[in-house]
């Protein structure tokens, strides 16, 4: 079975905002919101598929590639309420790339998890031989619920990543092998509210991401990845997997801070981000979650290959 690589990751987004700026009214949410490590977020005033659109055409200009290479097309969001038609946003989206023929997919459903979704069905269509060139973009832009949510760990922010997959690796950046893909998913969290159901979401979250490491490392060990690279969330969460997977925290590489928890979109642009740390060869575990599912993935850099 061929290899599907990664690369060519670019992402947009919306103004960018201060949640403790905000929070200057009330001091003792803002210490404790201070202490998860949050503080940035984005907000946006468009249609996600627009955001959607604006990442999609920054990736095909960093892969060299036109629409028209493209041969089929994993669009992921979560943003699925009533501003959003989810049967035409897609469509909106595609036409507006320039991709009015090329068959698409909407991924939803998994939450943050959905890029780890998006990515299984990308590589698994390449390795086939199915599709030689696959655009994924993930895309969610918040409604108008409190941002900051799951009991204080996680701040909502706004934003679209898009990247390549594809039976070759980009000519002259860096790109990534795409190896085992592992999930676990909990479907009986689904109404679990952490603000209420504290202990039912961290004893449902500590049995999903150790299922979900069972499966990764049943074949390989955890000392095999010098990089480590997670979603936006806070300190409390960001521990509660270095500790269950007995990693350094700070070896875990996210920049909640900075961006807020852009869903789905967190790991690609981490990815992109920590690319230059990153030597031919080293191995990354990319940890894909969301509310109630837990993706781990394993990619091995590769950088600077020849056409």
């Amino acid at each position: 079975m061929s290899t599907a690589y990664l690369h060519s990751i670019s992402w947009a987004h919306g103004e960018e905002q201060s949640l403790l700026d905000e929070l200057d009214a009330d001091p003792a949410l803002r210490a404790r919101t201070g202490a998860e490590g949050i503080d940035h977020y984005f907000r946006a005033d468009c249609a996600p598929w627009q955001l959607a659109h604006e990442a999609a055409a920054k990736t095909l200009r960093r892969a060299d590639l036109d629409i028209a290479d493209v041969d089929f097309i994993l669009y992921s969001t979560e943003s699925t309420d009533t501003r959003a038609d989810i049967s035409k946003e897609p469509n909106r989206f595609a036409d507006a790339l320039g991709a009015r023929t090329t068959p698409l997919i909407t991924v939803t459903g998994n939450v943050c998890a959905n890029f780890g979704a998006a990515l299984v069905t990308a590589r698994n269509a390449v390795r086939l031989g199915e599709h030689r060139i696959v655009l994924i973009v993930t895309t969610d832009i918040w409604d108008d619920r409190p941002r900051l949510v799951d009991a204080g760990t996680c701040l909502m922010s706004d934003a679209a990543a898009a990247a390549i997959v594809s039976a070759a690796p980009a000519p002259s950046a860096t790109s990534w092998a795409i190896g085992k893909i592992t999930p676990a998913v909990d479907h009986s969290m689904h109404d679990v509210d952490p603000a209420v159901d504290t202990m039912d979401m961290v004893r449902g979250t500590v049995a999903g991401i150790q299922r979900a490491y069972r499966g990764f490392f049943a074949d390989i060990a955890p000392t095999a990845f010098p990089h480590l690279v997670c979603g936006n969330l806070g300190d409390t969460v960001v521990q509660m997997f270095a500790r269950l997977g007995g990693f350094d925290p700070a070896r875990i590489l996210r920049q909640t801070a900075a961006h807020g928890h852009c869903l789905a979109a967190d790991v690609l642009v981490n990815l992109d981000t920590y690319a230059s740390t990153m030597a031919a060869g080293d191995r990354v575990m990319a940890i894909s979650s969301g509310h109630n599912y837990w993706t781990c993935i394993d990619l091995t850099t590769v950088t600077g290959v020849p056409a």
